[in-house]
């Protein structure tokens, strides 16, 4: 692979990894507070809240695989990065979406 392509695909994974950084700042502290209303006065909605964090990390684990399919093929290290936070980066911006307009 040639050095111009790695340092394409390793910025695009930095602008990656700060876009989803910004919208897991958004993310956390709406769903602690869904979470702590919760605990208070327990709703069935936030219960699909609780039960859909949950789903999503076994879905993110799914990015695990896809990046150890590519390591065993001699792929690139930016691109096996890539694959491992691909499922987390767009379950981070649906949830960011989601929950802002609540």
């Amino acid at each position: 692979m040639r050095p111009l392509r790695i340092a394409d695909d390793a910025l695009r994974l930095q602008g990656a990894l700060a876009a989803m950084a910004w919208q897991a700042a958004i993310v956390v502290p709406l769903r602690l507070r869904l979470l702590a209303g919760s605990l208070i006065a327990p709703r069935a909605s936030d219960r699909g809240e609780v039960t859909r964090m949950l789903t999503e990390k076994l879905a993110a684990a799914s990015g695990a695989v896809a990046a150890a399919a590519l390591a065993l093929r001699g792929s690139d290290p930016v691109r096996v990065a890539v694959a491992a936070i691909g499922p987390a980066r767009r379950a981070v911006r649906a949830n960011a979406r989601r929950l802002s307009a609540r």
